[in-house]
């Protein structure tokens, strides 16, 4: 199954602008990551549990798509 918690994110930093590269995981977990510009402390907050509620979405939308692949009963035909 797809693991979210290793996605990419790219933050920007609020105090020099320099855009960071952190994963999902961090933000979920509300870390603490360090700024590779300015080397100032940026304090990761999940406002209202939305990473939360992202990952019960896509693996309720992941689920659904795997019940009408099914439906389909392999006559899935993709042309190019």
């Amino acid at each position: 199954m797809f693991d979210l918690d290793r996605v990419p994110i790219d933050i920007e930093c609020p105090d020099c602008g320099f855009y960071n590269q952190i994963l999902y995981r961090d933000a979920r977990l509300r870390d603490a990551h360090i700024c590779r510009g300015c080397k100032q402390t940026i304090r990761l907050d999940d406002h209202m549990n939305q990473c939360r509620k992202a990952r019960a979405q896509l693996r309720s939308s992941l689920q659904e798509l795997e019940a009408a692949i099914a439906a389909l009963n392999g006559t899935l035909t993709i042309k190019l």
